[in-house]
């Protein structure tokens, strides 16, 4: 028996399988080639990507994860423990993988009220949780002032809170991508 996750990554193939053979298959030149749903900018006062109108309804998470990537500057997993605690490079990272998680979870409770992605809301919410707690720290020059605990144990704070937060992004991906 199929569960629903499966059946959903099942139609997902095969729509992707006839859209391919309807296109003559990949002869090399899939970059070439538009996206069948693309993502366009949100009213300009929210400053989030959201999906553009189509027949099939809103954008999924994972198909919406490569513009808010765009949108929000994270390239990669928001990777801190190897650098000093204050290093502000990494306060940016952190700070714009928390937004786009921010965002994910709004765009998702907006477009699926019916509760299709919790899992991704979810994880979403634990990477908000996790950076806004390296935030209320002081860790990285996220901070707004400067931190109130000595800082010989934010170099062993810092790090470690750092660690959660990225597991929690990484969570948050495999959680976007199964869909």
């Amino acid at each position: 028996m199929l569960t629903r996750r499966s059946a959903l990554a099942l139609s997902a193939a095969a729509t992707t399988l006839l859209t391919l053979s309807a296109c003559g298959g990949d002869d090399g030149k899939a970059a070439d080639r538009k996206p069948t749903r693309a993502a366009s900018s949100a009213p300009a006062d929210s400053g989030q990507p959201s999906a553009a109108a189509s027949s099939a309804g809103p954008a999924t998470p994972a198909e919406l994860m490569p513009a808010y990537r765009i949108a929000y500057g994270v390239s990669s997993s928001p990777m801190c423990s190897h650098v000093a605690w204050d290093d502000p490079g990494c306060g940016k990272d952190l700070t714009a993988a928390g937004e786009l998680a921010g965002a994910m979870t709004e765009s998702v409770e907006r477009d699926f009220p019916d509760g299709q992605y919790t899992d991704v809301e979810d994880s979403a919410g634990q990477v908000v949780k996790a950076v806004n707690t390296v935030r209320k720290l002081g860790c990285y020059g996220m901070g707004s002032t400067p931190p109130k605990t000595d800082s010989a144990k934010l170099r062993e704070l810092c790090p470690s809170m750092s660690t959660i937060a990225s597991l929690a992004w990484l969570d948050f991906e495999t959680n976007v991508s199964d869909w």
